[in-house]
């Protein structure tokens, strides 16, 4: 039986997608890229705004016209439930929500299914190896921001063992992985859930040591949750400079109706001391504009401090109105004709702020990621500086002398386009 795996989302889906593709090969089904080929289709969604659940049922429904067995799973099912997608979605054959792997293979078999409220992922499942992996540490969020349907979603907060996660990581870099990636809904928040004294610097600290790691990066880091201790690991040679802090907003009125943890204060006591103390760090930041209460004052706040912190990297949203959240139901509602004119004056701003950034860059040299070609009649590779990550930042091209295999080597920065870095690969 041929299967064919679509994945939507963010990487934590594409780390449950893999976790199920290594389930399915374990049982000698056959994995394909190519749906046309395929005798099942399995489609991994996502569902965290309503524009991911648009592209979700879009999805399903052009998949559907291939009238292949079609099987739907992850967190579309968690959002809205089994028996209301039947009703919607007669074409689909079955649903899964996240963390049923076992139950999709064996309902492939005809085998009776189990009652699995969470998968507890381990590292029995070894996965595919590639220069550079996203490694999932926890699931769910127990933070209650008044936008986000996560914890809806996926529930609380439960972290994986740090003997698991190092026994994944040994298991990856000794078969080729130079990049790991740490992910989760809240990384910052690791470990505290074990109640056993277990926390993100630890986990750090254990990975550091394995040998054939050459790179570590964090990603969704929340503000509070960075320490001092956390901030001075960032010089060790392993670790990439690269911080990822969604902060949403720097106005207290917002902040509070977001239900953060974090004050003005306390967002620029952090930032002012990463600027002083921490200058080798690249910032990347996730920011809300028109959320409900928003007005001129809070909008150019934000945008001021923005220009003030000159983040490298920053990922803007529109705010979506989500069913189900506190957010819903709060008055004073920003039209999306003020959204719209707002992301686009703040990424505008942006903008300027990269090329400016990205200009001092110009003729130094840093280690890149060479993970492929991107134009191979003409030897011109793509990959990604220590401060860029995977689809979310931009690709630094290389050119240069022929490059025998992926892996990590010195370029000289000789220009930039926008987001993305040009260079030459030098002799080590």
């Amino acid at each position: 039986m041929k299967i064919s795996i679509i994945t939507l989302g963010c990487p934590k889906n594409e780390v449950d997608s893999e976790i199920l593709a290594n389930i399915l090969l374990k049982e000698n089904y056959f994995l394909t890229k190519d749906v046309n080929s395929a005798d099942v289709i399995i489609i991994n969604t996502c569902a965290f705004i309503t524009d991911a659940v648009k592209e979700a049922i879009e999805v399903i429904l052009t998949v559907a016209k291939l009238n292949k067995r079609l099987i739907v799973a992850g967190c579309l099912v968690n959002r809205y439930g089994k028996e209301k997608l039947k009703k919607l979605l007669p074409e689909v054959e079955a649903f899964f929500e996240t963390y049923e792997y076992i139950n999709i293979l064996k309902y492939l078999k005809g085998e009776n299914l189990l009652k699995i409220k969470r998968f507890i992922y381990n590292s029995s499942f070894k996965r595919f190896n590639e220069i550079s992996k996203y490694v999932k540490i926890s699931e769910g969020c127990s933070n209650a921001c008044s936008f986000c349907t996560i914890p809806k979603i996926k529930g609380r907060q439960f972290s994986r063992p740090i003997k698991d996660i190092i026994e994944e990581i040994k298991y990856l870099t000794d078969n080729g992985t130079e990049e790991i990636i740490l992910v989760s809904q809240n990384t910052g928040s690791y470990g505290e859930d074990l109640k056993d004294g277990t926390n993100l610097v630890k986990l750090i600290k254990e990975i550091l040591k394995i040998s054939n790691l050459k790179w570590l990066k964090l990603l969704y880091l929340y503000p509070e949750k960075i320490t001092e201790e956390l901030l001075d690991l960032t010089f060790h040679e392993k670790f990439n400079p690269y911080l990822d802090i969604p902060i949403q907003h720097i106005d207290d009125k917002i902040l509070k109706l977001m239900n953060r943890k974090t004050t003005e204060k306390s967002l620029r006591n952090l930032f002012y001391k990463i600027k002083l103390n921490y200058s080798h760090i690249f910032l990347r930041t996730s920011i809300i504009v028109g959320f409900p209460g928003e007005d001129e004052i809070s909008f150019n706040k934000l945008l001021d401090f923005i220009k003030e912190i000159e983040f490298y990297n920053l990922g803007c949203f529109k705010y979506s109105k989500e069913e189900g959240t506190k957010a819903e139901k709060l008055p004073n509602q920003v039209p999306k004709r003020i959204k719209t004119e707002r992301y686009k004056l703040l990424m505008k701003t942006q903008k300027k702020i990269m090329k400016k950034i990205n200009k001092k860059l110009v003729g130094k040299i840093f280690n890149v990621i060479i993970e492929g070609y991107a134009d191979e009649s003409n030897f011109i590779y793509k990959g990604r500086t220590e401060f860029q990550a995977p689809d979310i930042d931009g690709i630094t091209y290389v050119t240069g002398e022929e490059i025998p295999k992926v892996g990590i080597y010195p370029v000289k920065i000789s220009k930039f386009k926008d987001y993305d870095l040009i260079g030459e690969k030098i002799s080590k």
